[in-house]
């Protein structure tokens, strides 16, 4: 009786947040409209707000198409999960193995930031990129996010959680600190791994705020930043931006899907006492 009801709304909670994704495919699919409407099928099936959202003519005068955002998302995205895996996953080693003088206050400063609103950085944030002359540039856009207190605390404990004798075992073989790293290290933590990947390609993925503030011509937007464009004063393009939506949201959706297994254990990778 347990069980059937706390399937029962399980199910409910699962409909009730698929319901704005529904309505976002089934508004993509059917004719573009100025107006709000709901419809659990598309009234007339038809791809071409995707094709119209892709190549949209404000944006093709300037030489511009949706397929420009998309890059910039793609290289943004790669380099900020890159670049922040090795960072956070490195410093979450040495956290973890090395013992050196402050190191707890270090690991409690990196976590402390985990507190701090990126609205109450990002002032200071923006100062140092503008001096740097990285504005409307993908360093501007990579560079300020290539290290986290989240990540570093996830790759600590589940470094933590892997018996020392193996790493002394490796010594005994010949390998260097770097090379315990590399080789035997981070494929022990796989899970972990693909957790953070995906965490922070999508933060990547999604983020608006910060690039609108270190980008001011069209050819450097990110994907979120172009689908404001979408949006007019007095009227919005719903078949449009519905479309970008969905282009938007299924390179993340097929992400999660090749991940989810390594994703759901590494939820739980590293839940060990310190």
């Amino acid at each position: 009786m347990k069980k059937s009801v706390l399937y029962t709304i399980m199910i409910i909670v699962t409909v009730l947040m698929l319901i704005p994704m529904l309505w976002t495919l089934t508004t993509s699919l059917s004719q573009d409209t100025t107006t709000v409407k709901f419809h659990i099928l598309p009234e007339k099936l038809t791809l071409k707000n995707y094709t119209d959202a892709w190549n949209y003519p404000a944006l093709i005068e300037k030489g511009i198409t949706m397929g420009t955002f998309f890059y910039n998302s793609i290289i943004t995205c790669l380099l900020v999960t890159v670049l922040s895996i090795f960072t956070d996953s490195l410093a979450g080693y040495i956290l973890a193995r090395k013992k050196f003088r402050f190191r707890e206050t270090i690991f409690m400063l990196a976590i402390s930031t985990m507190m701090i609103p990126i609205y109450v950085t990002s002032i200071p944030m923006f100062l140092i990129v503008r001096e740097f002359g990285w504005i409307n540039t993908f360093a501007g856009l990579v560079v300020p996010f290539i290290g986290s207190g989240f990540g570093v605390y996830m790759f600590r404990q589940a470094f933590l959680a892997i018996p020392v004798q193996i790493e002394e075992a490796a010594k005994l073989d010949g390998l260097s600190d770097l090379g315990i790293y590399l080789r035997i290290m981070l494929p022990l933590i796989k899970p972990t791994v693909a957790t953070m990947i995906i965490f922070k390609a999508m933060w990547a993925w999604n983020n608006f705020y910060w690039p609108l503030l270190v980008t001011n011509t069209m050819d450097m937007f990110t994907l979120p930043l172009g689908l404001t464009l979408f949006k007019g004063l007095n009227m919005t393009r719903w078949g449009l931006l519905t479309a970008g939506l969905m282009i938007v949201v299924i390179p993340i959706i097929v992400l999660f899907l090749l991940m989810q297994r390594q994703f759901i254990r590494g939820l739980t990778a590293g839940a060990v006492k310190d």
